[in-house]
């Protein structure tokens, strides 16, 4: 078990809590003895806790054994895996994000106009999450025509936090292949619907109403909120061990590579996402858009 002053051989970075891969540099540093179940160094060839031969175990089969509720399992298998994933690190330290200065003026406030509120910060973390994962090489935009739609694909396979919006939206293009072709805004949606429980209900028609009003009522039955859902989801993410000044200038400076690689791909994206934004926003004010609902 490591200490305070345990440090990863690979990179030297202090490491408090103990894992496989180093949170920094994602090095091999650890594995689970397979007879006590405790983490040991990898390259010893005893368990340096009850000295068995080392066989290593896989954390799937030490959490089976515990018997955990699946939600805490599911939390503890996210913090072996944990990265400093770009949504996180915003929903965490959202103000640092969000600045306007004489010199200089956040990407995310020149992307997303809107007054400051749930629905701007909602978009800005669908935003980040889906710079992070082309970025580290994990999902593709692909580019067609101006008045298409822009598409979402998996190029390898997501390996960090389940519970997380990066999770979620590199699950959804996973599916691409099964589902031949897949929209940014389609995966989007369906990654937004399922953090809200979307759900609704067309009421029967009242037996008396005034003239000109509708003889169809619906009712939203969803479990909460788009900026709620997106929000907590973000704010719940399983981070590790970090400098918030450091993990912010590496968030901002994925996000300013991003942007600065092409700026109308930039552009492009978080319009694609406003409009997601926006069709949610407009349908907690009247649900019965839902009746219209071409997502």
């Amino acid at each position: 078990m490591p200490d305070e002053g345990f440090s990863c051989r690979h990179c030297g970075r202090r490491i408090v809590v103990p894992a496989s891969k180093c949170p920094w540099c994602g090095q091999q540093i650890m594995v689970i003895c397979s007879a006590c179940k405790q983490y040991t160094d990898d390259q010893e060839p005893t368990c340096q806790h009850c000295g068995a031969a080392l066989v290593p175990d896989r954390l799937e089969s030490v959490l089976s054994s515990l018997r955990l509720d699946p939600t805490l399992a599911a939390i503890v298998a996210d913090r072996q895996k944990a990265r400093l994933v770009a949504s996180g690190v915003v929903a965490l330290y959202v103000h640092d994000f969000f600045f306007e200065s004489a010199a200089q003026r956040s990407v995310l406030m020149d992307l997303f106009t809107t007054p400051p509120g749930p629905y701007r910060q909602t978009q800005a973390l669908l935003f980040v999450a889906i710079a992070y994962l082309v970025q580290q090489g994990y999902c593709a935009l692909g580019l067609p025509d101006e008045d298409e739609q822009m598409e979402w694909r998996e190029v390898r396979r997501w390996d960090g936090q389940e519970r997380s919006l990066e999770g979620a939206l590199a699950r959804q293009a996973a599916l691409e292949e099964r589902l031949a072709y897949q929209t940014l805004r389609q995966a989007v949606d369906r990654v937004v619907s399922e953090a809200m429980g979307f759900r609704f209900e067309v009421a029967k028609p009242q037996p008396l109403r005034a003239p000109g009003m509708s003889d169809v009522r619906v009712v939203d039955l969803s479990a909460r909120s788009i900026s709620v859902a997106v929000i907590e989801m973000a704010r719940q993410t399983e981070l590790p061990e970090h400098e918030e000044a450091v993990a912010c200038r590496g968030t901002y400076a994925l996000l300013l590579e991003f942007v600065r690689a092409d700026p109308a791909r930039a552009r492009r994206l978080a319009g694609q996402i406003v409009g997601v934004v926006d069709w949610y926003r407009r349908y907690e004010a009247d649900p019965t858009l839902a009746l219209m609902r071409d997502m």
